[in-house]
C-alpha cells in the first residue's frame, strides 16, 4: 500500500485514482450454469492518471487523462456448481478517461481501459470441470463505460460510474467463453499536481500518414485454439480429455483504402483474404458432435469491411464491420457471414509510412476469434 502511494509522486503523476465497485454477472448460459445466484462480486481499482497536452491530436480531442491502474475483483467469493470453482482476478490496464461534459463543479464523460490480467483456478479438466469461462491464467481485461463526478475541493473529486467489464483469453485458450458483467462503482480523485503528457509527437511535413486519400497494404498472423476440439471433447468423461489443444494459425493479407476526411478521423474500406490452417479439425469434431456428413471446409475466407479510423499523433485506434464474401467452416464454428475488427496502429514517424498493429477479430460483436499482430505499408 505504501509503495501504490508512492507511485504517483516517482512517476509525477498528476491524479490517483480509487474505486470500490459491485458487479452483476450477465446472465449467459456458461456464467449460469456455473455460477449460483446471486451472481454477483466486488471490484476495487487504482490508477494514476495524467492530462495531455502540447499537442495537435491533445487539442482535437479535447485533452483526454491517459493513465495505467490495477485492478482486483474476488471472483472466488462467488457461489459455483460443486466440484468446480472461480478464482479472483488482478488485472494491469492502460486507461483513458475523458470528459464530455463540464458544468461548473459537474463534469461527465467516458472509461475505457485495456490491458492483461491473471485469472487464478481456470478451467481443468479434473480438478475444475464446470469453469468454462476461463480455460488458463492469462486473460485480456476490458471496461468501458460512464463517469459522473463533482469536485468537492480543488484536489479532491467523488465520482460515480457505470461500466461494461469482460476477461476473456481471446482464443488464445480454451475454453473462452469470458466473464461479462455490469460494473456499478464509487471512487474518489484526487490531484497532486500539474504534470502532462505530450503524445502524439509531431510528424514530419508530407509524412504520408497525412495524406487525405492514401492506399495500404498489410498481412498479419495469430494463434487461435478451437472451439470445437474442446467442445468434442466434453463428450468425453474428464479424465479422458485432453490436457491441451491445439493453437492453430490463423492470419490475413489485405489492402486498406481510406479518405482522411479531418485531423482527428478517416473511413474507408477494407479488402481482405483471411487464412484458416485448422480446417482439418473442424472436420474431425464436427463428425464427433453432429454425426458424420458431407460439409465444405475451405481455409480461405475473402471478406471486405467498412474501417473507421481515429488518430491520436502517430498512433491510430480504429473499428471495422466486415462481410465474408465466402466462408466455408462446418457446423460448429459457423458465427455468420458478419465479422468485426478492433485495432491499434502505431506509424513510426521516420519510416515513411511503415506500421506494426495489434487488432481483435470476433464475431457477433461478443464471441472473441484471435489476436493478430499486423505489419503493414502505406502506398
Amino acid at each position: 500500500m505504501i509503495l501504490l502511494l508512492l507511485a504517483p509522486y516517482a512517476t509525477r503523476g498528476q491524479e490517483i485514482h480509487f474505486c470500490a465497485a459491485h458487479n452483476f454477472m450477465t446472465s449467459t448460459g456458461p456464467i449460469t450454469r456455473l455460477v449460483q445466484e446471486p451472481r454477483g462480486f466486488q471490484a476495487f481499482d487504482a490508477a494514476i492518471t495524467w492530462s495531455t497536452s502540447g499537442t495537435e491530436a491533445a487539442r482535437i480531442f479535447g485533452g483526454p487523462r491517459l493513465g495505467i491502474g490495477i485492478s482486483y475483483a474476488n471472483l472466488g467469493s462467488c457461489h459455483c456448481i460443486p466440484g468446480s470453482r472461480m478464482g479472483d482476478s488482478f488485472a494491469l490496464y492502460g486507461r483513458i478517461n475523458h470528459s464530455l461534459i463540464k458544468l461548473g463543479a459537474f463534469q461527465a464523460g467516458y472509461n475505457l481501459e485495456l490491458g492483461p490480467a491473471l485469472m487464478t483456478h481456470p478451467y481443468h479438466r479434473t480438478d475444475n470441470p464446470g469453469n468454462l469461462l476461463y480455460g488458463g491464467p492469462f486473460t485480456i481485461h476490458v471496461k468501458g463505460g460512464f463517469f459522473a463526478l463533482v469536485h468537492i475541493t480543488n484536489k479532491l473529486t467523488v465520482e460515480a460510474d457505470v461500466d461494461f467489464r469482460h476477461n476473456s483469453s481471446c482464443r488464445l485458450i480454451v475454453p473462452n467463453a469470458g466473464i461479462n458483467s455490469v460494473n456499478c462503482g464509487i471512487g474518489a480523485r484526487y490531484s497532486l499536481g500539474n504534470a502532462t503528457l505530450t503524445p502524439g509527437a509531431h510528424r514530419p511535413e508530407a509524412d504520408p500518414l497525412d495524406k487525405k486519400f492514401r492506399v495500404s497494404i498489410f498481412a498479419g498472423g495469430g494463434i487461435h485454439r478451437c472451439m470445437a476440439e474442446f467442445n468434442a471433447d466434453l463428450l468425453l468423461p474428464p479424465d479422458q480429455r485432453q490436457a491441451s489443444y491445439t493453437p492453430w494459425f490463423k492470419g490475413s493479407v489485405g489492402l486498406d483504402a481510406v479518405w482522411r476526411y479531418s485531423r482527428a478521423t478517416s473511413s474507408g474500406l477494407q479488402l481482405e483474404v483471411h487464412y484458416l490452417a485448422n480446417t482439418e479439425a473442424l472436420k474431425r469434431s464436427d463428425n464427433k458432435l453432429f454425426g458424420t456428413a458431407e460439409r465444405e471446409y475451405s481455409p480461405i475466407a475473402p471478406g471486405v469491411a467498412l474501417i473507421q479510423d481515429l488518430y491520436f499523433g502517430s498512433f491510430i485506434a480504429g473499428v471495422g464491420a466486415g462481410l465474408y464474401l465466402y466462408r466455408k467452416v462446418g457446423v460448429h464454428e459457423d458465427h455468420g457471414r458478419s465479422y468485426q475488427k478492433v485495432w491499434l496502429k502505431y506509424y513510426p514517424p521516420r519510416l515513411g509510412g511503415f506500421f506494426a498493429g495489434l487488432t481483435l477479430r470476433a464475431h457477433k460483436f461478443n464471441q472473441a476469434d484471435y489476436l493478430e499482430l499486423t505489419l503493414g505499408k502505406i502506398l
